[in-house]
């Protein structure tokens, strides 16, 4: 009993200390663990608050994206309409050169008919009068031509004989004479006589014979020409015939 009260005192001391011991480590892992719950918090927060940035940083890019997007839309679709617009204009243009160079062939093309047309009715007429002078080389015998060969002459002859001499100026002595045959003198004089008087002329007839006149006479003095030869008659009756079809 004696040792059990000695004991007493010297276990509760040391139930005491044990408390105060447990006490005291309980404060200080009470205070680690708060304070390891407020830097857990802090983090937490700041985690929080980066991750709201983060959020705020991604929205304003999403946002900036969309309006960028839709900017390069609105851009594409101009630069499309643009380019429509420009295909537009040079189908046209095209289509419109296209068409003016089609009027022009087809211009081209009536006047080269026309032209053609032309050069075939004049090949016609100049076929005709070579038909003309071959019927009358084989209708008239050689002792009819130089009858109506010196009736041709002589028409002529006539004819300007009674020329106004005052209606016609003549502005040179050179003369060219071509003849279907050859002229016999009284007619060579008579025409020399006539040019003499009327156009003050003083020319001596020299002839070329071109058989392709089939009759009569036809010169040059200066600027005066006059065809008195048959095939000038046919090339007339030619062009009046075809005339009077037109008509």
């Amino acid at each position: 009993m004696d040792i059990l009260k000695l004991l007493l005192p010297i276990i509760a001391a040391n139930v005491v200390v044990l408390v105060v011991m447990i006490i005291v480590i309980r404060k200080m892992l009470l205070s680690d663990t708060l304070k390891a719950v407020a830097k857990i918090r802090a983090v937490e927060g700041e985690v929080r608050k980066k991750e709201e940035a983060i959020r705020k940083e991604i929205a304003e890019h999403e946002k900036e994206f969309a309006q960028k997007k839709t900017e390069a839309e609105a851009q594409m679709q101009a630069e499309r309409e643009r380019g429509e617009k420009e295909v537009a204009n040079i189908r046209d243009q095209v289509v419109g050169e296209a068409k003016k160079e089609a009027e022009k062939i087809i211009e081209q093309a009536k006047g080269n008919e026309e032209k053609f047309r032309k050069q075939l009715a004049q090949d016609m007429e100049e076929k005709t009068v070579e038909y003309s002078g071959q019927v009358f080389d084989l209708v008239f015998s050689d002792k009819v031509t130089p009858a109506i060969d010196q009736a041709f002459l002589t028409e002529l002859l006539d004819a300007l004989d009674e020329i106004d001499a005052g209606s016609i100026t003549v502005d040179s002595d050179a003369a060219e004479f071509h003849t279907a045959r050859e002229m016999d003198p009284e007619q060579k004089a008579r025409l020399e006589s006539i040019l003499k008087e009327k156009f003050s002329a003083e020319i001596k007839v020299e002839e070329q014979v071109d058989p392709e006149l089939l009759a009569g006479v036809s010169f040059k003095l200066g600027s005066l020409e006059i065809d008195g030869s048959l095939r000038n008659r046919f090339s007339e009756a030619v062009a009046e015939v075809k005339k009077n079809a037109r008509a």
